[in-house]
């Protein structure tokens, strides 16, 4: 004979901060059982909009096999959030005679009234929820054929001023427009201008090094960014020579041909879209082009004339990449004057070494990009570079070896915090037990008084309060467990890396310069030459 159970079901979405933790929604639902044997089924990091959750399957797979009487849960949404899966739950529950029981909000199955409600709040739940999706699609499409500025980082030039606007209803409301940097725009223009006279984004970029204009953050303006201005709608004029060329484009334009005045910008929206850590540009017919609130930059014959020389050059190659064979340490080797990377240069007219090999320099890229103007660190030879640096790394185990010291003082360091981690861990773990404690106690409190909502409210609030802090402490002791592991694997990696140096210094002989390559940049962060000595830095993550 089958004796049939009741079963409590609990999930903890890993995205729900706020939710409460499955042991404190299984100390509710006891107290829902009053006692008696209980089958538990949880269900952690699983969302709630499907039922492809392991132990919800487990669960009813015994539903099927006739060993469940009653499905206890703390609240609704811990066991669905989709209107499909809840009706098709509650089809296997009528059909297997089972009860259905939300512990907080006392929806009973075994009635009439309980299964209607349950119902209703189910469908509720599930039309605010895509309601909401909806209304928030819906609205950055509407606030984009707006023009208004929807906040983030403003394009150079510009910065976003915070306006008040009276919506259809009559009501006054916040929102943005930009409005113009002159000195930021000054630089705009004259990149714009510039473009118009190399047609060269390369020079362009040179140009601007040479003559010491930065970005906002100071930085050299690169390629890339000179690009990502000379390409962005938001400095065109909104005439109707720019109407016709996003028409023409495919591109979505929202506002009619009459109203391109070229008294305004335009203002561009969904160019781009985030594919995980990727931003990818997205074709013109897919782009939303308004009308901006803002004052016209840049005359749309020139902004047009920039994308047709744009258009023209991306056949072209940019860069020149050099064939590499003879430099160990590339992309390692920085200037230590202003932290540009120093490339390896190799001239086909220069002397070879005594042994054969071709002759090459490591020149500071900012240099060669500004022609000298910007910075004016001295070239270091290559060949001798690399030999003096790999003879530093063969010889680590030496005591007067500045590698073999950091990896000395990279374990200190471990050991160190390993110590303050470890205690800090015991405090934790203490006040965990406490609060779990206190919990426990609550509940048996309730249980052996009479169930008054009172009671049952401030037992409802204290558990939640304490659950709040239980996760908090578990959130810092999963952080320290976390620190402890990356501590661990770096003590195992500065093991390891020794040994790889021992291998290294056996095999070196051997070993190509690519496969020589390879090896330092596991192990080293970089090369800082000051003119006259290289200083190894070697990777954190590698110690």
């Amino acid at each position: 004979m089958i004796i049939r159970e009741d079963a409590i079901y609990g999930r903890q979405s890993v995205d729900r901060k706020d939710s409460i933790s499955i042991e404190s929604q299984i100390e509710f639902c006891k107290y829902e059982l009053r006692g008696g044997n209980f089958r538990k089924y949880t269900d952690k990091g699983y969302s709630g909009k499907n039922t492809d959750r392991p132990k919800f399957q487990e669960m009813m797979a015994d539903i099927r096999r006739g060993l469940i009487k009653r499905v206890v849960v703390y609240k609704l949404d811990r066991i669905s959030r989709s209107i499909l899966d809840f009706a098709t739950m509650m089809e296997t529950f009528q059909e297997y005679n089972v009860e259905f029981v939300s512990s907080t909000e006392k929806f009973d199955t075994s009635t009439p009234m309980g299964r209607a409600m349950l119902n209703i709040c189910i469908v509720f739940a599930q039309l605010e929820r895509e309601t909401i999706a909806e209304r928030v699609r819906d609205n950055l499409v509407l606030l984009a054929r707006t023009g208004r500025w929807l906040g983030g980082v403003t394009p150079l030039g510009f910065v976003g001023e915070k306006t008040a606007v009276t919506d259809a209803e009559g009501k006054s409301r916040s929102a943005y427009k930009l409005s113009v940097v002159d000195d930021e725009m000054s630089r705009v223009r004259t990149i714009y201008a510039k473009f118009l006279e190399f047609q060269s984004l390369t020079k362009v970029a040179t140009w601007c090094i040479q003559n010491n204009i930065k970005t906002r953050e100071g930085s050299e303006f690169r390629m890339r960014t000179v690009r990502d201005i000379l390409t962005n709608p938001v400095y065109c004029t909104a005439d109707e020579a720019a109407f016709d060329y996003f028409t023409k484009l495919g591109s979505d334009v929202c506002f009619e041909r009459e109203k391109a005045d070229g008294k305004h910008g335009l203002m561009p929206f969904h160019r781009t879209e985030q594919n995980g850590k990727k931003q990818l540009r997205l074709p013109p017919e897919e782009w939303i082009i308004s009308l901006g609130k803002h004052k016209p930059i840049i005359q749309s014959e020139e902004w047009i004339k920039a994308q047709e020389i744009i258009s023209g050059n991306a056949g072209k190659s940019f860069y020149r990449p050099v064939k590499n064979q003879v430099s160990v340490f590339s992309g390692l080797v920085r200037c230590a004057n202003c932290g540009s990377i120093m490339r390896p240069r190799i001239n086909s007219n220069a002397r070879r070494e005594a042994d054969g090999s071709q002759t090459f320099y490591y020149m500071c890229e900012l240099k060669e990009r500004s022609r000298l103007k910007n910075c004016q660190m001295c070239n270091v030879n290559g060949n001798v570079l690399d030999k003096l640096l790999c003879d530093e790394i063969m010889n680590f185990n030496k005591p007067s070896s500045n590698v073999g010291k950091q990896l000395d003082s990279i374990l200190r360091q471990i050991e160190k915090k390993t110590g303050g981690n470890r205690e800090q861990t015991e405090e934790l773990t203490k006040q965990l037990s406490e609060k779990k404690r206190m919990i426990a106690n609550l509940m048996k409190t309730l249980a052996m008084n009479e169930p008054t909502s009172t009671l049952f409210e401030y037992t409802k609030n204290e558990v939640e309060r304490l659950d709040s802090e239980i996760k908090n402490t578990e959130n810092e002791l999963a952080k320290l467990s976390y620190i402890s592991e990356q501590d661990d694997k770096r003590s195992e990696h500065v093991d390891m890396l020794v040994r790889s140096l021992g291998e290294f210094r056996e095999r070196f002989a051997e070993l190509s310069v690519v496969d020589k390559r390879d090896f330092m940049r596991k192990i080293i962060d970089r090369i800082e030459w000051d003119g006259e000595n290289a200083h190894i830095f070697l990777r954190r993550t590698a110690g």
